[in-house]
């Protein structure tokens, strides 16, 4: 990114503040500035959240939803509460797998796949690890950007995990709640 986007400096250190983008050093501005034929005073580029913010907007403005297959609960993880439009975002994040720079935890595909509908509660219960739950906290970081905050707002205060970007990890908050939603089996 540089002036030359049509990217004003301001809107750029509010991407640099946020974690969505990197300033470029000197050498890079340098050579920017060979390839540009005139000097190049500043230039930044997406951070590795910037690039999956893009990726996961791209594809979820071309997603469909999908409904997965009834499954069988598992033992020994916690169990995560999810709505059907949090589970169409959670699908499109595993849909982009390995494209992803924080790509989805290992088996977060299969415990979705397993996941069970309570058609009383109007929810889709997941029996995942504690890796995959900080993935879930991701995906709906992703979503965040795209303006749609609630799952992860959600997420948070039921279950105490918020993604921050920076840490490639996320991290714990005080649920709003007294009791949790995430129940060991």
């Amino acid at each position: 990114m540089t002036e030359t986007l049509g990217l004003s400096h301001h809107s750029v250190e509010q991407l640099v503040a946020t974690g969505l983008a990197e300033w470029a050093d000197l050498s890079e501005r340098a050579e920017l500035s060979a390839y540009a034929g005139r000097p190049v005073v500043w230039a930044a580029r997406p951070s590795s959240e910037g690039l999956d913010i893009l990726l996961y907007t791209e594809a979820r403005t071309h997603s469909s939803p999908q409904q997965p297959p009834s499954p069988e609960p598992e033992p020994g993880h916690k169990e995560v509460a999810l709505l059907p439009s949090e589970m169409t975002m959670l699908h499109l994040f595993l849909s982009l797998g390995g494209s992803l720079r924080h790509p989805p935890a290992t088996g977060l595909d299969e415990a979705v796949r397993r996941a069970e509908f309570r058609k009383e509660s109007n929810r889709w219960l997941l029996h995942v690890t504690d890796a995959q739950i900080a993935s879930i906290a991701y995906a709906f970081y992703l979503e965040g950007h795209r303006g749609h905050v609630t799952a992860a707002n959600r997420f948070s205060r039921n279950y105490g995990i918020t993604y921050r970007p920076g840490t490639d990890a996320p991290t714990p908050t005080e649920p709003a709640i007294a009791q949790s939603a995430v129940q060991t089996r």
